[in-house]
């Protein structure tokens, strides 16, 4: 699913392969949309129905976003020079009674129209405009994927 421009990302939506989670993101602290795919709402946000202890759907959520805040502040930087920036982060889950961790990927976007969106996806899912280098940060230990090569981070092979 290859979203270039926020109309794309406004149409996955509708389409219902992107799952509009914007409001709890506006109360953790994200101001721009945020979209998780129906792959990873599918498969973790939307808990089981015989669950009758631990997570509920708006508990996922929030950990899925406030989880990837967290790793954007711990010391990433915007953008740069390209207009995506894609980031990696473990989030825990519990399934079926048993605590679970599950890679998660985000791809913030910053499209030509100056609007910019975030799509959080399964770790395994198709990647956007996948750029040619991956990159790990010594400092603060997370994987990006960009086009340039920042300060302090080693080129993963």
């Amino acid at each position: 699913m290859k979203l270039e421009t926020f109309e794309d990302f406004q149409r996955a939506i509708c389409e219902g392969r992107l799952v509009d989670v914007s409001d709890t993101a506006k109360e953790i602290g994200i101001s721009i949309p945020v979209a998780v795919s129906s792959a990873l709402w599918k498969t973790y946000i939307e808990p089981e129905e015989s669950i009758t202890v631990g997570q509920s759907t708006n508990e996922r959520i929030w950990n899925v976003i406030s989880l990837l805040l967290s790793t954007l502040k711990s010391g990433m930087k915007p953008f740069d020079d390209s207009s995506s920036l894609m980031v990696q982060y473990q989030v825990h889950f519990v399934i079926n009674g048993v605590l679970t961790m599950s890679t998660l990927k985000a791809i913030i976007r910053k499209t030509a129209e100056r609007k910019s969106f975030i799509q959080i996806m399964l770790e395994d899912e198709a990647e956007q405009n996948n750029p040619d280098r991956k990159y790990f940060c010594r400092e603060c230990r997370f994987t990006l994927y960009l086009e340039t090569k920042p300060e302090s981070y080693i080129e993963c092979r």
